[in-house]
C-alpha cells in the first residue's frame, strides 16, 4: 500500500551545526550528529546486506520439518564452504568488487547461551580477510569480549558496541575494505560454525558514495542510554492532552520544516497506557504514518507488568512515563494526536523537544508499522508491507504474551522462535537473510534460559520472559525484544515486506505484536525499464531475446523448476525458467525510455540458477559496458534446496561515467575461469529516478 500522498517540495539544505565539547568529561557533549541525522536516507546507489543463517531445509516436508538448527551437519547457511589443506572452512560472508565497510558480525553460541562452557568446534580459529590479506586471526570468543572483560578488548573488536550475554556475541567493529571482505571460521560438521550467525555490511555506490555512521558519536550516546542523546541543544516544552475515553483524541500541531528529537509523554498510572496510541501525521498526509500503542514508543512492556528501559533512542522509567529520541522529520506541519480507547478519560503529559529549521536531504518521514495477533500453526506471521517508496528500516521490536490457560493453541513457554524473512526492492532474492528470531530481534536469546536475564538494557535493547500468576492457577509470561540498527540498516529503494515465519515449522504459538520503525519517502527511487526472458526467442515479444539483442555462448540450455528461500513464508509459488549456462560471454542492449532523461543511474539484476551442493561457492563474472570494465557481478551460489538467486544477491550497478548520456548502451557478461557456472534465466535493468 502507498502510505503517503504527495507532499511539499523539501525545503534547502541547512548547515549543520557541530558543538564543541567542554573540557569537564562528567558534562562532555555528544561530539556527533548522527542521532539528530539518523532519518537521512542513503544514497539510492548505495546497498546494504545481510547474510545470516538459517535451517539449512525449512521445508516442512523436510526430514526435520524445517527445524534443525544445522545440527544435522548439513550446514548451507554459510555462504559457502571453502578448504585449507583438506580442513572446512565455512566462509559466513564474501563481498567483491565495490567498497564497503562492516556494520554487524553476530554470533550465537549454543551452549554458552545454557551457561555452560562452549562446547569444542565452537570457539575455533575465525580469520577476516580485507583485500586479499588476513588482518584479523583469533579464536572466535575473542571478536565479542565486553568492556570490563579483564583480559582486555582486542582492537578494533572494542568498545560498547562489542560485547556478549546470555549466548549473544555481537561486535560493529567498523571494518572497511576497498575491493573485498571475507569472514570465515574453521568448521565441523556436528559443532556448525556456520549456525547462528549475522553479517551486515554497507557496499558503496560504483561512484563511491559509502555513508558511515560515527562510531565515537554512537559510542557516546550508548554510554549514556536513556538521556539526551541529541548535539543539538534541548528546548523542551510541555503540554497537558485530556484525552476522551472511548475512542476519543486530543492532539499538538506543529509547524515546520522542524525535526523533532523528543516525545515524551507521562500518565497517571501504569494501567492508563493499555488503551493509549499514537497517531502522528507528516506534512498533512492522508493516514496518520505513526499508528501504533503509544506506550511501544518507549518500549514499555503491556501492562501489568513493569521493568525500566533505557536504550539508545527510547526509554521508560517501567512505570508512568516513555520517551521516543528518534528524530522525526517535517517539512511543514506536524500533528500528535493521541487516540484513548480505554473507558475513562486520561490526562497524557506530552514534552516534545524540536530543532527548528529544515534537515539536510534526503530524508524520509519516521514512519511506524504494527500489527497483533495470536500465532497459528502453519501461518506465517504477516509484518510490514510498503511499497511505492524508498527509504530505512532502522528498528523492530517483538512483543509476545502467552499463558498456560489453554487460550493459546498449541502453545509451550519454553520454545518461541521464527526466522524474520525480509524482502526489499519488489524481488524475491533473500539479499537481507536474517536468522531466526532469537538472535535477529533482540540479538541475545529469544530461548528460554538459565543465562536469560530480565529486562536487561544494552547499546539496543533486549528483555527476557517476566512470569506473573493468574488466578485460575495458570502461569502467563510476557516479553519484548528489540533491536535499533545504527550501523546495519536495511536501505530499500522499491519498497520492502516482512514476515515472520513463526508457526510454520515451530509449534509453539503466543500473541504477538510486531513492531518496525522506518524512514520513508513516498515514490520508488528506481523503476524497470527492461526485462529479458532468457529463451524466449520471439520477436514480437518485448521479453524476447530478438528484441533485446541477446547474444551469446552457452555450453547448454535447459529448462529449471524450483523455489527461492522462504517462498513457503510469503505464499509464492515454485517459477520455471528456460536457463542458459553461459560458456565465454552473455550480451544484450540496454535502451532507455524517450520519457526519461540521459543521466540517470542503471544497474542490473539477473536471476540465476545456483542449485548445486557443498561443492559450489562462488559465482563471478566480469562486467562491461560498449566494451570497457563496469563491475563485477558476485554471487553465492552455495545451495542443494533453494533453486533461485535474484535481484540484489545478483545486481550490478554501472558506472554512472559509462552511462550518462547515452540513450543506449551493450552490456556484457563475462564469466570467471575457475568461478561456478554462470546459469542465467533472467535479466532486468533498472534506472533510478532518484
Amino acid at each position: 500500500m502507498d502510505l503517503f500522498r504527495s507532499s511539499a517540495t523539501m525545503l534547502a539544505t541547512a548547515a549543520l551545526l557541530i558543538a564543541q565539547a567542554p573540557s569537564r568529561p562528567d558534562v562532555i557533549r555528544n561530539p556527533s550528529t548522527d542521532p539528530e541525522l539518523f532519518g537521512r536516507l542513503f544514497p539510492s546507489r548505495v546497498h546494504t546486506v545481510i547474510k545470516a543463517s538459517y535451517d539449512p531445509d525449512d521445508r516442512v516436508s523436510a526430514p526435520s520439518q524445517g527445524n534443525d538448527d544445522g545440527f544435522s551437519g548439513q550446514n548451507h547457511c554459510e555462504s559457502y564452504r571453502a578448504y585449507e589443506n583438506g580442513s572446512p572452512i565455512a566462509m559466513l560472508a564474501d563481498f567483491q568488487g565495490r567498497a564497503g565497510v562492516l556494520g554487524l558480525f553476530f554470533r550465537n553460541f549454543w551452549s554458552d547461551s545454557g551457561g555452560i562452557p562452549m562446547m569444542p568446534g565452537e570457539n575455533n580459529r575465525t580469520r577476516i580477510w580485507v583485500d586479499g590479506t588476513v588482518r584479523h586471526d583469533q579464536p572466535l570468543a575473542d571478536y565479542f569480549r565486553n568492556p570490563n572483560d579483564p583480559r582486555g578488548q582486542i582492537a578494533p573488536f572494542a568498545g560498547p558496541f562489542t560485547r556478549h550475554r546470555s549466548g549473544g556475541h555481537l561486535t560493529h567493529a567498523q571494518l572497511r575494505w576497498n575491493q573485498s571482505f571475507k569472514l570465515g571460521l574453521d568448521d565441523d560438521a556436528f559443532a556448525n560454525a556456520a549456525r547462528f550467525h549475522r553479517v551486515a555490511a554497507t557496499l558503496a555506490s560504483p561512484e563511491g558514495e559509502l555513508p558511515i555512521a560515527d562510531l565515537a558519536g554512537w559510542e557516546w550516546v550508548a554510554e549514556r542510554a536513556g538521556s539526551w542523546p541529541h548535539n543539538f541543544a534541548r528546548n523542551a516544552q510541555s503540554t497537558v492532552l485530556q484525552v476522551a475515553g472511548n475512542g476519543g483524541r486530543s492532539s499538538v500541531q506543529l509547524t515546520g520544516p522542524a525535526t523533532l528529537l523528543e516525545v515524551t509523554c507521562e500518565v497517571p498510572a501504569h494501567a492508563d497506557w493499555t488503551g493509549l496510541w499514537a497517531r502522528f501525521s507528516w506534512d498533512n498526509a492522508a493516514q496518520p504514518q505513526v499508528l501504533m500503542p503509544l506506550r511501544l514508543l518507549g518500549a514499555m512492556v503491556a501492562p501489568p507488568y513493569q521493568f525500566p528501559i533505557a536504550s539508545l533512542l527510547l526509554n521508560n522509567d517501567g512505570d508512568r512515563r516513555i520517551t521516543c529520541y528518534f528524530p522525526m522529520h517535517f517539512a511543514q506541519n506536524a500533528r500528535l494526536e493521541i487516540e484513548n480507547r480505554n473507558a475513562q478519560a486520561v490526562p497524557v503529559t506530552l514534552t516534545y523537544a524540536a530543532k527548528p529549521g529544515p534537515h539536510p536531504e534526503p530524508w524520509g518521514y519516521f514512519t511506524s508499522s504494527y500489527r497483533a495477533e495470536t500465532t497459528g500453526t502453519g501461518e506465517p506471521f504477516l509484518g510490514p508491507h510498503l511499497t511505492n517508496c524508498h527509504g530505512m528500516l532502522r528498528f523492530v521490536m517483538l512483543e509476545d504474551n502467552a499463558d498456560t490457560t489453554n487460550r493459546i493453541p498449541d502453545m509451550h513457554m519454553s520454545h518461541l522462535e521464527g526466522d524474520l524473512c525480509v524482502r526489499i526492492n519488489g524481488n524475491r532474492g533473500a539479499d537481507h537473510s536474517f536468522d531466526a528470531s532469537e538472535t535477529s530481534i533482540g540479538r541475545w536469546g529469544w530461548y528460554l534460559t538459565p543465562a536469560d536475564q530480565p529486562f536487561v538494557s544494552d547499546t539496543s535493547f533486549n528483555s527476557a520472559v517476566m512470569l506473573r500468576g493468574l488466578p485460575s492457577g495458570a502461569v502467563e509470561g510476557r516479553r519484548v525484544m528489540g533491536s535499533t540498527f545504527v550501523f546495519d540498516p536495511v536501505h530499500f529503494v522499491d519498497g520492502i515486506k516482512m514476515v515472520l515465519e513463526h508457526g510454520v515449522q515451530n509449534d509453539s504459538n503466543a500473541d504477538y505484536a510486531f513492531l518496525a520503525f522506518f524512514y520513508v519517502q513516498p515514490g520508488a527511487a528506481r523503476r524497470t525499464i527492461a526485462e529479458i526472458d532468457i529463451g524466449n526467442t520471439s520477436v514480437y515479444s518485448p521479453q524476447g531475446e530478438p528484441r533485446n539483442q541477446v547474444a551469446f555462448t552457452a555450453w547448454n540450455t535447459y529448462s529449471r523448476q524450483g523455489t527461492f528461500l522462504r517462498d513457503q513464508f510469503f505464499g509464492t509459488p515454485p517459477i520455471t525458467e528456460t536457463v542458459r549456462h553461459i560458456r565465454d560471454f552473455l550480451r544484450f542492449s540496454v535502451r532507455r525510455p524517450v520519457d526519461g532523461s540521459t543521466s540517470r543511474g542503471l544497474a542490473i539484476g539477473l536471476r540465476l540458477d545456483r542449485l548445486g551442493g557443498p561443492t559450489l561457492g562462488l559465482c563471478q563474472a566480469d562486467v562491461f559496458v560498449d566494451g570497457r570494465p563496469a563491475g563485477l557481478l558476485h554471487v553465492y551460489t552455495h545451495n542443494d534446496v533453494f533453486v533461485w538467486a535474484e535481484g540484489g544477491e545478483c545486481e550490478v550497478e554501472l558506472p554512472r561515467g559509462l552511462t550518462d548520456g547515452r540513450s543506449a548502451v551493450t552490456v556484457e557478461l563475462r564469466p570467471r575461469a575457475g568461478s561456478d557456472p554462470l546459469q542465467v534465466a533472467r535479466v532486468w535493468v533498472y534506472e533510478y529516478t532518484k
